[in-house]
């Protein structure tokens, strides 16, 4: 077997074509790579609105808040059901509203899709005060137009800043508060009394209601019970698959795109490694020869050239991901599928994506080397010896 520092030797006497090769193979990673965290991104702000503690209850088969609707008689129900747990007498549940509506863009580029959801005084306390914690200002006063919005939101839109206001509904909704839901789809959202927020969309019931059970193992209780209530189609599903399966379409969209865009890159960059490796061969051919010469088989030296070129693929790999994890710290906005609302997301960065964008590598390394790796093993000793 031809030994390692041989190819370690040649890639550095060949500096530049080397790092030609390493730099599109790296770029192609660093695609791929970022294709992977934007969809991860996604999928991580929405997983991480939910609780695995807690049972979202809505109409059945609605995939997202926004086609649900909750007559707020069915919150009274449920919200009394043994399932769910109690906290100063209290149970811990949160009717909500959520609506949409269009509020101007900060600077002035037209309009957007924002997130109203509307809570009660009781959710706020029981359970959504224990998800969210306010970085600015106070809680809206309840039965007023107040609103607080998510970190996301400031400075995005027209009034959305402490102090100022903003106009929906033929009113005006003074902000008095900043929170931060550590990331998750709240962090989009603008918060303010449900009866308001009802009023203002001329709504007579809630979209759904989120309880904390009394243990995870309360959830087919409660499901069966909401199930099995002959008043209204309703379901109970547990809090964070919910918001999962809501990421679902926009992740696999973006996957997607970001597959077809990665394919081209792919051969791109495969076939300039392929070049690369034939420029390689055709330079180092008495080289090819002497080795032929000194007792190394055929196999030995296609082994030798594909490990050369797997070498260039794994540099850029490692290039590439580190790239691709300085986007961890950039947001990205985007329209969520399920709600047509905008929502922020941060690139999210793995060691699942740093192993994915490694075998991606070392496959167009692999493909890219094969066939000069093949020519240079068929070369003919005599031939190669006299150059």
């Amino acid at each position: 077997m031809i030994p390692l520092s041989y190819n370690v030797r040649s890639l550095l006497r060949r500096r530049f074509s080397a790092g030609v090769t390493v730099f599109g193979l790296g770029l192609v990673v660093f695609v791929f790579a970022a294709v992977l965290m934007l969809a991860r991104g996604v999928e991580q702000t929405l997983k991480t609105t939910g609780s695995p503690d807690n049972a979202i209850i809505l109409r059945k088969g609605s995939t997202t808040e926004l086609t649900s609707f909750l007559p707020r008689e069915g919150a009274k129900t449920f919200m009394a059901d043994p399932a769910v747990a109690v906290e100063g007498g209290k149970p811990v549940a949160s009717p909500e509203l959520f609506m949409i509506f269009q509020l101007p863009r900060a600077d002035g580029n037209g309009t957007a899709n924002v997130a109203f959801r509307g809570i009660t005084r009781d959710g706020w306390e029981q359970l959504r005060s224990h998800a969210v914690r306010l970085v600015e200002g106070r809680v809206p006063q309840w039965a007023t137009s107040e609103v607080m919005i998510g970190r996301s939101t400031r400075g995005r839109y027209k009034g959305a800043e402490v102090g100022q206001s903003i106009s929906i509904a033929r009113r005006q909704w003074p902000v008095v508060g900043v929170f931060d839901a550590r990331g998750s789809g709240f962090d989009s959202e603008i918060w303010a009394d449900a009866d308001q927020i009802a009023d203002a969309g001329r709504r007579t019931g809630f979209s759904a209601m989120t309880v904390r059970l009394k243990s995870r193992s309360e959830l087919p209780t409660l499901a069966n019970t909401v199930e099995a209530d002959p008043r209204w189609t309703l379901e109970a599903r547990r809090e964070d698959r919910y918001y999962e399966a809501a990421a679902g379409p926009m992740a696999k969209f973006i996957r997607i795109i970001g597959y077809m865009i990665s394919f081209f890159f792919f051969i791109g960059a495969m076939i300039g490694a392929m070049i690369t490796m034939y420029a390689q061969v055709a330079s180092r051919i008495r080289e090819i020869g002497t080795l032929r010469a000194l007792g190394f088989r055929r196999r030995s030296v296609l082994g030798s050239f594909l490990l050369e070129s797997s070498l260039l693929a794994l540099i850029a790999a490692a290039g590439g991901c580190a790239l691709a994890a300085l986007l961890a710290a950039f947001s990205f906005t985007t329209t969520n599928f399920g709600s047509f609302t905008e929502i922020k997301f941060q690139f999210q960065f793995a060691l699942a994506i740093a192993v994915w964008a490694t075998l991606f590598a070392a496959l167009m390394g692999f493909l890219g080397g094969l066939l000069p790796a093949v020519r240079a093993a068929r070369q003919p000793i005599a031939e190669s010896v006299k150059g």
